[in-house]
């Protein structure tokens, strides 16, 4: 089992839930923040982001920022206020970077939050050299976001933090802009959430769902017996997909 509680991760939040989190003895802290867009994660967007991270650093919970994918101009002010946040909290505090110019950015400016590389950077990709190890210890990340024993193991040799998922996000492809928006012409969260728009072929030889920004997005769990045995490991942070 986790020994010091677990990181908990939800598709969704509202006031509700994060109030049980924080009550909750076994959640050590959560990992909020949508990848594309927060009002698929929020019912307020960006307000409920900022608020429920000051409920989760008020009840002493740990609080991890998922920032975007892309960071760019248009939501860059976003990513920098919650990182100040973030910054004035005692406790610990972290961020997932997909990219090296917002790791770059919250270093130097941020340097209380601590980094770590996310499952979407880097172009996706699932297998990482030695070197590239090396290079994200070099520039101070603290940790890195896997479901592989076999990476988490290779962190750990390296005195790295492990952010160890039960799960592992799968898609077929994604987009800078919303699928959805663009076949509907709204904007829809709960389609987004549910994938209940669904993109066909004319003769039916091929479909898959709409979530947003990702076509045929699912979440592929590991099997309990792997996700708790290397949640015995030192230097591992369990996060729970719940």
């Amino acid at each position: 089992m986790e020994k010091n509680g677990y990181m908990a991760r939800y598709e969704t939040y509202d006031a509700d839930r994060i109030n049980r989190l924080c009550q909750s003895d076994e959640v050590r802290g959560v990992v909020l923040g949508d990848l594309f867009c927060q009002k698929r994660m929020f019912g307020n967007g960006t307000a409920d982001l900022i608020l429920f991270l000051e409920k989760l650093m008020l009840a002493g919970k740990e609080a991890i920022y998922q920032a975007p994918l892309y960071v760019t101009s248009r939501n860059l002010d976003e990513v920098v206020s919650i990182l100040k946040l973030l910054s004035g909290y005692k406790g610990n505090a972290y961020v997932i970077v997909q990219d090296f110019g917002t790791a770059q950015a919250a270093s130097r400016d941020f340097p209380s939050v601590r980094l770590i590389w996310g499952q979407m950077g880097r172009v996706r990709e699932h297998r990482f050299s030695d070197d590239f190890l090396n290079f994200l210890k070099l520039k101070g990340f603290y940790g890195m976001e896997t479901s592989s024993p076999e990476l988490a193991a290779r962190l750990a040799k390296r005195q790295m933090a492990v952010l160890w998922g039960n799960a592992r996000l799968t898609y077929e492809t994604l987009g800078r802009n919303c699928y959805l928006r663009y076949q509907t012409g709204v904007c829809d969260p709960a389609a987004c959430l549910g994938g209940t728009y669904g993109l066909e072929m004319e003769n039916g030889s091929f479909s898959m769902t709409i979530d947003g920004y990702m076509l045929g997005k699912k979440i592929a769990y590991l099997d309990e017996e792997t996700y708790f045995e290397v949640c015995g490991h030192e230097n591992v942070i369990p996060v729970r997909y719940l």
